[in-house]
């Protein structure tokens, strides 16, 4: 079985049903100028998945992300070209432009081809018949890495600072006033059970820039197909620029993840200014009593609504 699916900013909702469904077979991206760049980052990426590489990767199909009559005659071309191979086909619609969403329910309409629509925020897989009435739906599953969930994202992961292939080559890490924090919250995460991967000190960068940033991620969680990062600051005088590693992780030029984000303080109060930065942000933070406690519930937490 083939999945049709539109290519918009976000990689994860064309991954999640390759990931959950294991009667795939093979994955067509349909991109735009924009996105033909991410579709093919996202073959590189599914050739090495050690959960994808079975997958065939189909030539990338190009439309005009806002051109409704070609974009519907070049995917009625593609589904039809499925069908004469005897191939079944599903057509996701989460991602690309929603002209570019009606242009696909329009071609899968008169082929009697199913559709498919992933929804992060319930964390369910809606299934449709090509007239639009709603089949089933499927709680998400699937169960990922972090370093899987990043490099889907076009982002290296290392636990050394300098990518070292293996700790004989890695430098000596030197401690942060933090460290107890971080070990913290990640004993508390890992003793939830409740996350399918929890990392500490976690160094990421943009994949194929000689300038990329080098970033260290303090305590990352997967859940479900989603991340979560939590930042940890253990020193009593805080400033907005505390806030720069969770902010970095949703700007485009350096990073574009969507993830939750939680901001954990060994500190009883908060100033009044980070917290409308963090607001502003979509930061979750965790203070007080119990702050590991805390840090994982709001990991949770924001791992539930994105």
């Amino acid at each position: 079985m083939i999945l049709l699916t539109l290519l918009g900013e976000q990689p994860i909702p064309n991954l999640l049903p390759l990931w959950q469904y294991r009667e795939f077979s093979g994955v067509q991206f349909v991109v735009t100028p924009r996105t033909r760049p991410l579709a093919e980052s996202l073959a590189a990426f599914i050739r090495q998945d050690r959960t994808l590489q079975h997958l065939q990767v189909h030539e990338p199909l190009d439309v005009e992300a806002y051109d409704l009559s070609q974009t519907r005659l070049r995917l009625i071309q593609a589904l039809m070209s499925h069908i004469r191979a005897h191939t079944p086909v599903t057509l996701n619609l989460t991602g690309g432009t929603q002209l570019m969403s009606l242009a696909a329910m329009q071609a899968a309409y008169g082929l009697a081809v199913p559709l498919l629509y992933v929804s992060s925020e319930t964390g369910e897989m809606i299934l449709y018949t090509s007239d639009g009435i709603e089949q089933k739906r499927e709680p998400i599953h699937v169960s990922i890495t972090a370093d899987q969930y990043l490099q889907a994202h076009g982002i290296e992961t290392s636990p050394y600072q300098n990518f070292a292939e293996n700790e004989k080559y890695a430098p000596i890490r030197s401690t942060k006033e933090g460290d107890w924090l971080e070990e913290a919250v990640y004993q508390a995460a890992m003793q939830s059970g409740m996350f399918d991967d929890v990392r500490k000190n976690l160094y990421i960068r943009r994949r194929g820039r000689n300038d990329a940033v080098i970033n260290e991620l303090d305590v990352v969680v997967t859940r479900n197909g989603l991340l979560g990062v939590c930042s940890c600051k253990a020193g009593k005088k805080l400033d907005k620029d505390d806030l720069y590693e969770l902010e970095a992780l949703s700007s485009r030029e350096k990073f574009g993840i969507y993830c939750g984000k939680v901001f954990a303080c060994a500190t009883d109060e908060i100033p009044e200014g980070i917290k409308e930065r963090a607001s502003a942000d979509k930061i979750r933070l965790a203070f007080g009593k119990d702050v590991a406690q805390k840090a994982v519930q709001q990991l949770l937490e924001s791992l539930k609504r994105f």
